[in-house]
């Protein structure tokens, strides 16, 4: 009896991970019994690949997890963001859009490290730290840059 359940299981994730990308995918189609109003699409898990003219750095490359990040708007992120088209990368012409500077506001590099900006992961990350410094719980690891919980170093 044990090992039929522990088989409808595995059987039910496959088929789960099997029929998950239509469920995820632009042009999806759902039973005839639901009415979709929306739908999501968008890598639950990616690497940012950093633009060419881009500063470079030996930093590791940032792996992101949008289900991890669940509990935010999208908005909160993605501040230039209508709510209604598609999302633009951060380095778009009219956003982050300059490459060879980490010191100017509307810099790439800016849109991921700006200590003083809500949408920004290091801004984000360093009020989360706040919230629970002030809560006793443990703090994420911002530091050193080159192993935090941004930019893992590899092992």
């Amino acid at each position: 009896m044990r090992s039929k359940v522990i088989y409808l299981a595995l059987l039910g994730m496959a088929l789960s991970l099997a029929l998950a990308p239509m469920a995820f995918s632009e042009n999806a189609t759902f039973s005839d019994l639901i009415e979709a109003k929306s739908t999501i699409c968008y890598p639950l898990e990616f690497t940012f690949k950093r633009p060419s003219g881009v500063l470079s750095t030996t930093l590791p490359a940032v792996s992101f997890s949008h289900g991890q990040h669940a509990s935010l708007a999208c908005a909160d992120c993605h501040h230039m963001w209508d709510g209604k088209g598609p999302v633009d990368s951060c380095n778009t012409a009219g956003c982050h859009e300059v490459l060879d500077s980490r010191q100017d506001a509307m810099s790439y590099f800016k849109a991921y490290h700006n200590k003083d900006a809500a949408y920004s992961c290091l801004g984000c990350h360093l009020k989360i730290n706040k919230d629970r410094k002030e809560h006793g719980k443990d703090l994420l690891k911002l530091a050193p840059c080159s192993n935090n919980i941004c930019h893992v170093a590899q092992k």
